[in-house]
This record gives C-alpha cells, sequence and structure tokens, in this order.
C-alpha cells in the first residue's frame, strides 16, 4: 500500500509538462491539443501542422498545430 498516492497519473503529468514547455516557447493553448503559435504575426501566411511536434525551426512562423 502507497501512503502517499500521486494525486495525478503519470499520463497527466507528461501531459502538463508537454503544455508547459509549448507556453514557454510562445504557443498559446486554443483547447485540448491544439496550439498556436505567431512568429509573425503581420504576415498573412498560416502553415497547419496536423501532427507532428512544434520544433525551433518553426520560430518566425505562424503555425496552428492540431493534435500534439
Amino acid at each position: 500500500m502507497e501512503l502517499n498516492p500521486p494525486l495525478i497519473t503519470e499520463a497527466e503529468l507528461q501531459a502538463e509538462l508537454a503544455a508547459i514547455v509549448a507556453e514557454s516557447i510562445g504557443w498559446q493553448p486554443l483547447g485540448d491539443g491544439a496550439y498556436l503559435h505567431l512568429g509573425k504575426p503581420e504576415e498573412e501566411e498560416i502553415v497547419i501542422t496536423v501532427v507532428g511536434a512544434p520544433d525551433a525551426g518553426m520560430a518566425g512562423m505562424n503555425v496552428l498545430l492540431v493534435g500534439w
């Protein structure tokens, strides 16, 4: 028997850490698994990434990331 059971599951912890990392590099959460990054808000071009993970190469792009 565990004396101090965890308050959240390992999966919930990993999801929370991923969200914190995403927000710390400029990704704004739009909903569950959807983030928006405006690297150059004045530009009209928007790149849509349906799956994958954000990386440093996207820093100057406007990106809507869904399903991360």
